[in-house]
């Protein structure tokens, strides 16, 4: 695995055609779009952090039983800059910037009293608005990209267009495209904040002023929830605020300090883990006086979350700490010994907690509140008017990057989710998984010597069953230095068995992140 970061070619000026082995489905027609790291290095100036090297867009076309690949780097302000100054010279997560060589010491003592550009290397995720694509990372910024050419379009800072100071790159988004996101506020003291922007009403018309739905104020006075993802019902956001802050001290000291925002990161383990209900028509927390809590875990990517009986389930992948995050630091991804320590990772879990929401100081305490047929989840009332969760495990193996029939069960109950399998202890270190939450069962494709990427499930037009569709994965492989191509993988979603892959004269694609598709028009 260690050979799959580094630094990935372009391929933008004539998309590469794939060469078919079985059949893509006739009704399978449009592209599937990838977003990650893509530059490692700038100069001779390398990056520190998984999160830091520069974005590549990725573009899968697939169209009357064929697929075309193709790449391209995002021209950030970011990327500008490096590239000109042949050096890292914008902060990144874990990397710092390199002084510039023709200052003197004095030059470089001043610059650590000047404000830095905001890094807009958008490198984690796509998301629609309506017809258009942006790129998204976890700051202020995103990127409009064309959808055919991958070249990047304008940049928008959207505290131009919402009282927010950063947003996730995991946003939810409606049928007739509005977007839901979930980010930070620090104007009057920092704040959560659930922010809705509004599709556009022309094509033409200007980036849509969005609005703050709900803002909750942070549980730590100098500090805020460090939040990736969360959860939206039909009635509800939910967002879990784990145990993990941002410092904010370090983070305005952390110049001066010559640390990278990494080390701003605060887990505190004795801390319980708490769920925010926020009621998506009045922006109001749902229960304000009832706590919903449960052991510490660290949570980057929600499954689902629906209504049922009187209760919100929120389905997501967690793990026990933050130890997550010392293992993605290029050094260690880059060694031989990357996959050996991997190995003696706590594979991320599957989980379901059970909210119940009628609930009040009058509840009985210490009694099971889940009232839902063979959930093994509870929920008791405490002593002090807290609601304290337990979960179940949705499979007893790991995953994470999950994903679901978005466009049918997203906020809904829903059975099946797919996602990139974890077994340390197995054959195959990554697989591409599918589990029915109603059987807690799974099953997988797994080649020797493969990594697929998160994988997208796509719906068949004319199916009726939620998982009547197809899964695609882009998967490496760790021979490519010995021939091996690089293919696209497309699996039955019933079945999870093979049917086609398109292999690419390209040794490798990006070692991504996160992505969606797009239907042809």
């Amino acid at each position: 695995m260690h050979k799959l970061f580094k630094t990935i070619k372009e391929e933008h000026e004539k998309p590469v055609e794939g060469q078919i082995t079985g059949e893509i489905p006739e009704w399978v027609n449009g592209s599937l779009y990838r977003n990650g790291p893509g530059m490692y290095e700038v100069g001779e100036y390398k990056y520190n952090h998984w999160f830091d090297p520069l974005a590549m867009f990725t573009r899968f076309h697939i169209e009357n039983k064929k697929v075309t690949y193709q790449n391209r780097y995002l021209k950030s302000e970011t990327y500008k800059k490096n590239v000109a100054a042949q050096r890292i010279v914008i902060y990144g997560f874990g990397t710092l910037p390199v002084p510039d060589p023709c200052q003197n010491i004095f030059q470089r003592f001043l610059s650590y009293f000047t404000v830095d550009e905001k890094n807009d290397n958008t490198n984690v995720n796509f998301y629609p608005l309506k017809d258009e694509l942006y790129a998204s990372t976890e700051t202020n910024f995103i990127r409009k990209v064309d959808p055919e050419t991958l070249e990047t379009l304008e940049r928008v800072n959207l505290t131009d267009y919402v009282a927010v100071h950063t947003a996730s790159a995991h946003p939810h988004y409606d049928a007739d495209g509005t977007v839901h996101n979930i980010g930070n506020c620090f104007k009057g003291g920092p704040k959560i904040c659930i922010i809705k922007i509004p599709p556009k009403k022309e094509p033409n018309d200007e980036f849509p002023q969005g609005q703050v739905m709900s803002a909750i104020k942070s549980s730590g006075k100098v500090s805020i929830n460090y939040i990736h993802s969360f959860g939206m019902t039909e009635n509800y956001y939910v967002y879990v605020e784990q145990p993990m802050f941002m410092n904010l001290l370090k983070i305005m000291t952390a110049k001066i300090r010559g640390s990278p925002m990494s080390n701003s990161m605060d887990w505190y383990p004795d801390l319980k883990t708490r769920f925010r209900i926020i009621d998506k028509k009045t922006g109001e927390e749902v229960n304000p006086e009832i706590k919903y809590e449960a052991d510490p875990l660290m949570v980057f990517h929600h499954i689902n979350a629906y209504e049922e009986n009187g209760h919100i389930i929120v389905d997501l992948c967690a793990v026990r700490s933050n130890e997550a995050l010392s293992y993605v630091y290029l050094k260690d991804l880059t060694s031989e010994q990357c996959e050996e320590k991997w190995r003696n990772f706590e594979d991320p879990q599957p989980r379901r907690y059970i909210l119940p929401l009628k609930v009040n100081q009058q509840t009985p305490r210490n009694k099971n509140l889940v009232d839902i047929t063979q959930a093994a989840a509870t929920a008791e009332m405490t002593a002090d008017d807290t609601v304290y969760c337990t979960w179940e495990a949705l499979v007893n193996t790991g995953m994470d990057f999950p994903q679901i029939n978005y466009k049918s069960h997203n906020g809904k109950k829903y059975r099946y989710t797919y996602g990139v399998g974890w077994h340390p202890k197995g054959k195959h270190f990554n697989t591409v998984m599918k589990i029915d939450i109603n059987t807690k069962t799974f099953k997988e494709w797994g080649e020797d010597k493969c990594y697929p990427s998160e994988p997208v499930f796509v719906p068949n037009p004319n199916g009726t069953d939620e998982d009547d569709g197809v899964v695609l994965s882009s998967v490496n492989t760790s021979d490519y230095d010995k021939g091996k191509n690089a293919f696209l993988l497309v699996l039955d979603a019933k079945s999870m068995k093979e049917i086609a892959r398109a292999e690419f004269d390209i040794p490798r694609f990006p070692k991504d992140f996160h992505g969606l598709f797009k239907t042809n028009q």
